[in-house]
Order: C-alpha cells, then sequence, then structure tokens
C-alpha cells in the first residue's frame, strides 16, 4: 500500500472514530513513516484545545483495521509563538524530528506522507515543501 493512501485511510479511520464535535475544536494528523527496514508504520497526533494525547483504545483500533503498527503522539507541548489546533502536524513533524535524532528503531527512518483533518498550515507548509514534500491542501506526499 502506498503511503499516502496509508495515511489517507488512517485519517479517515480518526474521522469516522470521533464524534463530529471532537473534530470541529481538535486537530489530527496521520504520518507514514518508512523505517529502515523497509516496514511503515503510522504517527497519529492531535492539537487544539482539547488534545490530551492520543488514546490507547484508539491506537488499538487503529492497528487492527490497517494493520501496520500506529504510534501516538503525548498532549500536545506548547511551540514557540500561537499553538493553535491547526498545529497536529507540527506535532507529528516535531515527534518524528525528536525520534530519530534518538535512534533505535527510528534510525533511518524516513516520513513520506502527512494527512491532515484540515488543511495543513502555512508553516507546516513551508517546512514540508523546503523537504521535496508536495502540499495540497490536507495532504502531503514526500517525493
Amino acid at each position: 500500500m502506498k503511503s499516502l493512501t496509508l495515511a489517507r485511510n488512517a485519517m479517515n479511520f480518526i474521522v469516522g472514530y470521533l464524534p463530529a464535535r471532537t473534530l470541529s475544536y481538535t486537530s489530527y494528523c496521520a504520518a507514514v513513516i518508512k523505517l529502515q527496514n523497509g516496514n511503515r508504520a503510522v504517527l497519529v497526533t492531535e492539537a487544539g484545545a482539547s488534545a490530551s494525547g492520543i488514546t490507547g483504545t484508539l491506537l488499538s483500533q487503529m492497528e487492527t483495521a490497517l494493520h501496520v503498527p500506529v504510534l501516538g503522539g503525548a498532549s500536545p507541548t506548547p511551540g514557540q509563538g500561537t499553538w493553535h489546533m491547526n498545529d497536529a502536524e507540527q506535532q507529528a513533524l516535531a515527534v518524528f524530528s525528536s525520534a530519530v535524532q534518538n535512534g533505535g528503531v527510528w534510525q533511518g527512518a524516513v516520513l513520506k506522507a502527512v494527512v491532515a483533518n484540515r488543511a495543513i498550515c502555512p508553516s507546516c507548509t513551508y517546512t514540508l515543501q523546503q523537504h521535496g514534500f508536495a502540499v495540497n491542501g490536507a495532504e502531503a506526499v514526500a517525493p
């Protein structure tokens, strides 16, 4: 399965799983990571006023549905400047960057696709484009 398709499937699962009210004030991001061994995993993050971390129940149900490991970001921590609900993708980028720097199973991992439940924020669009990603609304895919 292509990385963008996997990211879309992950986001579709999140949108179908969570109440519409939650989705109206909390943003979510599904990022597909290709590990050095060739396996793919999905990183799920959230941001917004009510964001408190991805639940184990959601992760477990996503793993069953997607047939790949799914990792959840912890409660969002404020970045520099204004931390707003469209920054779930900023959370994903920060978690991924930190994990790669720490090595282990993440050594040599590559970010392949990002899908958010709303348009990717301008700051993240710029960052992704600097890494060669094609960004289109709520989706970004590596070359």
